[in-house]
């Protein structure tokens, strides 16, 4: 009982804010050439092969949305023989059609998160360093834009959609398409991945193992892992100078590299596989809290690290005599043993051997990965497409049925009597019937009607009922995916009421609100790491432009000293930068410039008029020549026509009424309000 209270007061200290703790642990190994760990690269194997059924389902989920909806394997009953579903199509003389109805609700899917603007929010615990807050918001906007962070999610939600699950890389270094060393994020292919099977948690909490393959060219893989001629030479005998050439022949940007993926081997012949994989280990220690200087970690469990513990002890011990300190308020190094638990990773070769290994040498002491698993359910991960992947064969087997009934069917054949047309030959009655303005010459027996020397057949032939079971595969596909028509857009039938059709789109909405609330988490999770990265890497101060006017300018020069001593939590808010937002604003802030409760570089430091920015740097520059004793130039007549179209007459006047006056000084110039006309905001 005494050893479980004293962790929790251990892991505790962060909370008091006016002693930084600080966490010590073991320093990380860098390079570790000729060392081999086989046991560790079996079992980064089995995770990859226990995904094997998770990824076959999300190839199959891609073909269906992107590629070959009859890349089905089915055997041919004939010869026996293994072919895809269209081959035996047109083995049969048929052409396999496809009506991609699965495309259309993804693009709607990804154009619905796209419309989504959030932004990420830091909030320091403390109160009083709510600056701090701030100035970590705009790092981290800097970064997503350094990134392009809409279009990596974007692709992570088509991933997500196809294969249940989504991941994200966060490493700090030099990023050689972009030539500078920041904090950099990268998407994972699933394909690439591996983790443990055997989650339940839909947080993840019980991750053990996560990795990825890497196929690189040997330069890169020298550039990365050899420090000296020596390694330089054992790597490359390693790999054994893979070719330096490789022919896609013609199927070049088809995914053929990422669908027949293996986990020992490369892609293509040219590349060399590095295999990265994070282990939560653990192993014997010493868990120790320094209750005099407010630090806490963990040793090594042997005696000599015990014998330091006690020697510390003893000193304070002493010092505390020396001058009087009642023995019971001498703050002592506490211990006590306990296994610690630590995430180490491993670049290694397919055969084992370790090119470079360590702890996790990141502050938040965790891998740099972000796994998402959407939907999990008692451990069993589904996609979204795979729902409706039997509607969509439903949907291109009907279609090819009618298609392949109306080539079959009589299409204006003509039935001629031979004995009436004597007089004629054959070609020439075929000849005069399709002519314009021909003329036949019939023999008609007594009794006999022309309807029986020529009639022309139209067959009308079809299955029964076969177009309303396509509209109803139609319709069940929109049903099941939650994209009906309202939500795409689709024009309404004549006399639909306009609530209707919203309350409508507002329903249909309810059915993905699982899903984006699942992709939000995601990015919650994902941007609380981008932080901790950045407080723990950014050690310089820099000035950060890119958020612009919506903070203040203290908040934007990023203090390394200020941010990395501060607890931080993060929130995923709305966007403020949509055009409605936007024209609320804009009129928020005409109204108190209008009843002239705030001056016009109020309004133009604070609105998001496009010709904002030019007018309130005129009226900055038209200060600074007042002060100097210079004549005023005056807001350009173009952009006060400008401001006069967006803001109305009154305003633009009062907008050219509220400048200095040239031989006024700007200190006093001020609007006077009268206590009547003054409004409370």
């Amino acid at each position: 009982m005494h050893k479980a209270v004293f962790l929790y007061a251990i892991m505790n200290k962060f909370l008091n804010h006016r002693v930084r703790a600080e966490k010590h642990g073991v320093e990380q190994k860098r390079s570790t050439i000729y060392k081999q760990e086989v046991d560790f690269l079996n079992m980064c194997a089995s995770c990859w092969d226990a995904l094997d059924e998770a990824r076959r389902k999300m190839r199959r989920s891609l073909m269906y949305s992107y590629g070959d909806q009859w890349g089905d394997f089915v055997r041919d009953p004939d010869t026996g023989r293994v072919m895809t579903e269209g081959d035996l199509i047109k083995k049969n003389g048929k052409v396999p059609l496809k009506n991609n109805m699965i495309a259309p609700i993804l693009s709607n899917i990804d154009g619905q998160l796209r419309q989504q603007l959030t932004r990420p929010v830091c909030v320091a615990r403390d109160q009083s360093e709510a600056a701090v807050g701030e100035m970590m918001s705009i790092a981290i906007e800097y970064v997503h834009d350094i990134n392009d962070v809409e279009e990596v999610d974007s692709d992570s939600m088509r991933m997500l959609l196809n294969g249940g699950m989504v991941a994200q890389r966060i490493e700090f270094g030099m990023n050689p398409a972009k030539d500078r060393c920041d904090v950099w994020l990268y998407g994972v292919n699933p394909a690439r991945l591996f983790f443990n099977t055997n989650l339940e948690d839909v947080r993840q909490w019980d991750l053990t193992c996560i990795g990825e393959l890497f196929d690189m060219p040997l330069a890169d893989v020298l550039a990365h892992f050899a420090h000296t001629p020596e390694e330089k030479e054992y790597i490359s005998n390693i790999y054994a100078d893979p070719s330096p050439y490789y022919h896609d022949g013609n199927l070049g940007m088809q995914g053929e590299e990422s669908r027949n993926l293996s986990f020992y081997s490369p892609s293509r012949n040219d590349l060399c596989r590095v295999i990265l994989g994070w282990h939560l280990e653990t192993r014997e220690a010493y868990c120790w809290n320094d209750t005099l200087r407010g630090t806490w970690g963990y040793v090594d469990y042997n005696a000599a690290e015990k014998r330091k513990f006690d020697e510390e002890n003893e000193r304070r011990r002493q010092r505390a005599k020396e001058m009087n300190v009642a023995p019971e308020d001498v703050l002592l190094v506490e211990y006590v043993y306990a296994t610690e638990r630590y995430w180490y990773y491993r670049y290694m070769t397919p055969y084992g051997d370790v090119l470079q290994e360590g702890r996790t040498p990141y502050w938040h002491g965790e891998h740099n990965y972000v796994l998402h698993l959407y939907p999990l359910i008692q451990g069993k991960l589904g996609n979204f497409v795979e729902q409706f992947i039997d509607q969509q064969r439903a949907i291109n087997r009907t279609a090819t049925l009618i298609d392949f009934i109306r080539g079959t069917s009589s299409k204006g054949v003509l039935v001629v009597d031979d004995e009436a047309f004597e007089s004629m030959s054959r070609e020439e009655v075929i000849d005069e019937y399709v002519r314009y303005n021909g003329v036949l010459f019939v023999r008609l027996k007594p009794g006999q009607s022309i309807d029986g020397v020529v009639r022309q057949y139209n067959s009308g032939a079809s299955v029964a009922g076969d177009f309303e079971l396509l509209n109803l595969q139609l319709r069940l596909i929109n049903e099941i995916s939650g994209v009906n028509s309202a939500m795409q857009g689709q024009a309404p039938k004549a006399g639909t009421p306009a609530s209707l059709y919203a309350q409508q789109a507002y329903n249909s909405s309810l059915n993905l609100r699982g899903l984006f609330d699942a992709f939000r988490t995601f990015r919650r999770r994902r941007d609380t790491k981008l932080m901790q990265t950045i407080q723990q890497f950014y050690n310089e101060q820099r000035h950060i432009e890119l958020a612009g006017k919506d903070y203040s300018t203290e908040a934007k020069l990023y203090n390394p000293a200020k941010v990395q001593n501060v607890e931080l939590d993060l929130t995923v808010a709305d966007g403020y930068n949509t055009p409605a937002y936007q024209m609320l604003a804009n009129d928020f802030l005409m109204e108190l410039f209008r009843s002239r409760a705030v001056d016009i570089k109020t309004v133009l430091e604070n609105c998001s008029f496009p010709f904002a920015r030019k007018i309130l740097e005129a009226v900055k520059r038209n200060e600074q020549q007042l002060q100097q004793g210079a004549a005023m130039e005056g807001i350009p007549p173009e952009m006060l026509q400008q401001l006069q179209q967006q803001m109305g007459g009154a305003g633009a006047a009062e907008a050219a009424a509220s400048q200095p006056l040239p031989e006024q000084p700007v200190g006093e110039v001020q609007q006077s309000v009268p206590e009547s006309e003054s409004t409370d905001v």
